[in-house]
């Protein structure tokens, strides 16, 4: 982003980039994006997969501060069990991750325990994912 903004002129917009998986889930995770001069926010960074564009939801408390993670928000799509579950599962998951986290990053490595019960509930996201069709 820095790169962009020394080359391109503008500033960098801080907030949520929203995720949906339809009958699954919402997921809130910070990000920034690049502000142009026109002061149109443009999403910069890589993404995995082939997402062309993302919802972006401008939040400007989320300032970025290497020193404090902000966990993602996630929340079910509907009460369904398995969309329950799933995000359970997910927060369950991210809670492992996140005593882990060293500034933005995961520095270390995990625990036997904590190893083995990231494995499992990787597993039964991964059957979750299935049974809801995905």
């Amino acid at each position: 982003m820095a790169r962009k903004i020394s080359r391109a002129g503008g500033s960098i917009a801080y907030g949520w980039a929203i995720w949906h998986i339809p009958g699954l889930y919402f997921e809130a995770e910070h990000h920034g994006v690049w502000r142009n001069r026109r002061g149109d926010l443009l999403d910069v960074s890589p993404q995995l997969g082939d997402v062309s564009e993302i919802l972006f939801l401008p939040d400007s408390t989320a300032v970025y501060n290497p020193s404090q993670f902000r966990s993602n928000v996630i929340t079910p799509a509907n009460d369904t069990p398995v969309a329950i579950e799933f995000v359970a599962m997910a927060k369950a998951r991210n809670a492992i991750l996140d005593r882990y986290r060293t500034d933005e990053y995961i520095a270390v490595t995990l625990s036997a325990a904590d190893q083995a019960a990231l494995d499992a509930i990787k597993l039964r996201l991964s059957d979750l994912w299935k049974s809801a069709g995905k």
